[in-house]
Formats: C-alpha cells, structure tokens, sequence
C-alpha cells in the first residue's frame, strides 16, 4: 500500500458547530434526531470517513430496513462527501455488493433488514450507521450483538433519524430504550442490553437533538418551506421543523381541532397566580395530574405529574406537586373526576381522593372545585375542539411543550363510534393488567375547564343563548284566575 497524507480541514470549518463536540464521542450509541436539514447526516457520514482514513481497523456496516434503500442514502452520503473532499483517489465504490472499501482496507459494507440471513454474515465489525428508518427490536439486537471485535479503537453504532415512527412513539421499542421518563432532547444516559438469560451488560449512549436552526448552510427556501408547514401541515412542523416525537396520524382524533403550531408552546410558572390542579384517578397507569395558571382568558398548562408504579397513588403525585411548588402562595384550587370522591379499596374507610388531596396539600389551603357530575363526554369534547378553533369566548388554550402525555393523548386518543372517547386498551408488560391507552390526561383536561369556565361552558351548551333568569313562582293553570 502506498503511503498518503491526508488534508483534513479543522472540524469547525467541515461541520456545524453544533455537532463538534460529538467529534471525539465514543458512546457504544450516537443518537443524532431531531428536524430536518440539521445537518446531522452530513456530520455522521463525515465522522466516519474520518475514523475509516485514520484507524488502524474499521469495518462499518450501513443499515436500513430495505437493502435497495441505502445506495441513494448513506452510500450515496459518504461518496458525494468524499468527492467534495478531494479524497476519490482513496476510495472505491462499489454496487454489487455495495460497499465502499478504502486504500487501506477498511471498508463500509450494506446490510439491509430484509435479508436477516445477510446481517449476521460480516465478521468483526466494528459499527452501524442507521439511517432515517428505526428498524424493529429484533434486527437491533441482531446487529448490536454482532459488533463486539476487540481489533477497533472503539466500538459505536450511530442514529440518524427523523423522530416520526408507525403506531403510538411513547410504546416504540427505541423511545422506550433510550427516550422514556426523559424530558431533555440531548443527554447521556446508561441502557442495559441483555447478552443472554445470565448476563446484561450496561452500555453509555448519547442522544443529541438538532433541528434546521443549527444548520448555517440550509437555504432560506428550505427554512420558509418548513415554518410554512406550522400553518399547512402542523402535524408534519412538529416532526420536520421542530425535531419532536411523534406519530403517524391517520384520522378519527377526538380533538380533532387541537393543533400543535396554534395550541402549544413554552409555558412557565409564574408564582404570583394560583395554580389549578386537575385529576384523574386510575390505578393504571397511574394518577395523573395537571397544573394550570390562567392570565385573563388564557388558560395555560404549565406541569404535568403521572409517576410510575408503586408511586402512582394520589399521596404520592401530591407530595410531587410540594417538591416541586412548596414555596408558592398565591392560591390553589383542585378539580377533577367526581369520581373521586367515592371510597375505594385504595383508601382507607372514610378517605377518598379529594379528602386525601386536601390533606396532603393543606399547606396551600386549596379551595374544592370539582363537580357532583362529569359533564357529557361528547358536549364538553365538542366545547374544547371550538375553543381550539375559534377561541370560544376568547378562551385560548395553550398546553407546555413539556406536557408530553397531555400533547400525547390529544394527537392520538381517538374517537369511538357513538362520538365519546374511544377506550382503547393495553396490557402492562409488568403486571399484564389491563388500562386504558389515552385520554387519561385528556380527562383531566376537560374537567379543568368546564370547572375554570363553568359559565362559558353552560352557555355552549344551550347553543350560544344566554341562561333566562326567571323571577316569581310559576303558577298552575289549574289555579289560574283566568280559566
């Protein structure tokens, strides 16, 4: 092999800066996710053609579901990057098989998932790049098992994807993995990956978040198409432009007017007005709880509280909501599921919910404002979807871009046939009890304003009159004087 010197340009002048310090990351797994035109394939594809110049063994395998798929992605990627670099010379590429292999020996090899046969067959690689596609667990644990040689630098199997995934994201083997009970969208964490019934080992990743922001090359045509899509395609700003979670929609939403560009944002706590609490009582999967500040006609979710189980009672999303208000004072006041004030084999005799509530957060002196009966399920659904619309009254609702289960359950809970919320069930993969999937926080929403606005919402309920106020007392006809 002849000898060469690579030019490589300094990592600040190749790539965004955003993505520096990820140069010398060696997390067993890089997760790059986020919006699109971030750059983040750019900076993965770069990485490795680096590490494939400079180290002495490198054997990378690029990954999609479809085999057919990766010559106009990631093989595509790496060799217009090469071109542009002037490193052609160095590499071959080549399309059957397809594979890149370099002038000195390392290589980058395709593998995609619809050949389970083939992805066992590379011996000693050293990585995977994972484009766009979130291939399924079983082909996961498949290709991160057999990359465990010993002969390479560092072992790291690299994400490149765009966060929108069939089905609900929040019971997606990958979000479960690597995303689940966590609210920042870049982090260091430690997953655990089972080598056999006897042994799991522990294994760092990176999750690094990006969007079309942290991109100094995107075109200004590219950045008007993706804050156009906030007023066209909401659904598809919040994947593309925001870089968030979420789910394929394919119609039959109960809130069916609720849109992420109109009705969230960032919220924060603002200590000088009361909080509003919200609940809804389930043993599964727990007790949630949200909690609202209004500013005039604008109701605002700032905080929501589901713990996981054995902490989803109500004493314990109470002693969360203390730790985490224990210094406000400017009022509280409780609403929620009437059913709660209904005794239950989780209370002791005499207790229910609310006496529970009311004693856990007696330091807030909270004022009771949850009703003798739910209101009708398909009028105050109905109430919500024209607040969401019109701003009924001059209601507006904004949910905190932190609320996760409530913008959750208001994407993906759906309707059934009579025009109530469809209950669908799921089985804890813990315990196999059953629960319902959505419109646990949903519920809580809906108690909250009807109780926030009690006569806005009466007032939609007779179809927009005012209530007639009648003095006196009627009078049969029976009695009249005028027979």
């Amino acid at each position: 092999m002849r000898d060469y010197e690579i030019l490589w340009p300094e990592w600040n002048e190749l790539i965004n800066e955003r993505f520096v310090p990820l140069v010398d990351n060696t997390d067993r797994y890089l997760i790059l996710w986020g919006g699109r035109g971030s750059s983040k394939s750019d900076f993965a594809a770069k990485k490795l053609i680096y590490r494939c110049l400079t180290e002495k063994y490198f054997r990378y395998i690029l990954v999609r579901n479809e085999y057919i798929s990766i010559k106009d992605s990631q093989f595509q990627t790496l060799k217009d990057i090469v071109f542009d670099l002037g490193l052609d010379p160095l590499f071959q590429f080549k399309v059957s098989p397809l594979e890149i292999v370099c002038i000195n020996g390392n290589k980058f090899l395709a593998r995609g998932c619809d050949d389970t046969t083939r992805l066992k067959s590379i011996k000693d690689p050293t990585g995977a790049w994972y484009e766009e596609d979130i291939i399924s667990e079983k082909d996961f644990i498949t290709i991160t098992t057999s990359i465990r040689t010993s002969k390479a630098n560092y072992l790291q199997e690299i994400f490149s994807i765009n966060p929108e995934v069939e089905g609900d994201y929040t019971q997606n083997w990958f979000w479960k993995k690597f995303f689940e009970d966590k609210l920042e969208t870049s982090f260091t964490d430690i997953t655990r990956v089972e080598i056999d019934q006897n042994k799991t080992i522990e294994m760092r990743y990176t999750s690094h978040h990006s969007t079309h922001k942290d991109n100094r090359y995107i075109p200004d045509e590219f950045i008007a198409f993706l804050q156009e899509l906030k007023k066209t395609n909401p659904y598809y700003y919040t994947i593309y432009c925001l870089g968030r979670w979420g789910n394929k929609i394919t119609g039959g939403q109960f809130y069916k007017l609720f849109s992420i560009g109109k009705n969230v944002s960032e919220t924060k706590y603002n200590p000088s007005l009361p909080l509003w609490l919200s609940f809804d009582f389930n043993v599964l999967p727990g007790v949630s709880c949200g909690i609202f500040q209004i500013e005039s006609r604008k109701m605002k979710m700032i905080d929501e509280i589901q713990l996981p189980s054995p902490n989803n009672t109500t004493s314990n999303v109470c002693r969360e909501v203390i730790r985490k208000y224990q210094n406000h004072s400017a009022g509280m006041l409780i609403t929620g599921d009437p059913a709660g004030v209904h005794e239950d084999t989780r209370s002791e005799k005499g207790f229910n919910d609310y006496t529970i509530i009311q004693q856990e957060l007696k330091q807030f002196l909270p004022s009771m404002r949850y009703g003798k009966l739910a209101p009708p399920v398909v009028m105050r659904g109905n109430f919500i979807n024209t607040i969401f619309e019109t701003g009924y009254e001059g209601i507006e609702i904004i949910i905190g871009n932190r609320c996760s289960k409530m913008i959750n359950d208001l994407l993906y809970g759906l309707e059934a046939s009579d025009g109530t919320k469809l209950k669908q069930k799921v089985k804890d993969a813990d315990t196999g009890a059953t629960f319902e999937k959505h419109h646990h926080f949903t519920d809580l929403l809906d108690y909250a304003v009807t109780s926030i606005f009690p006569g806005e919402f009466d007032k939609y309920r007779r179809g927009g009159r005012p209530m007639l106020i009648t003095y006196g007392k009627n009078i049969s006809n029976h009695n009249s004087a005028y027979k």
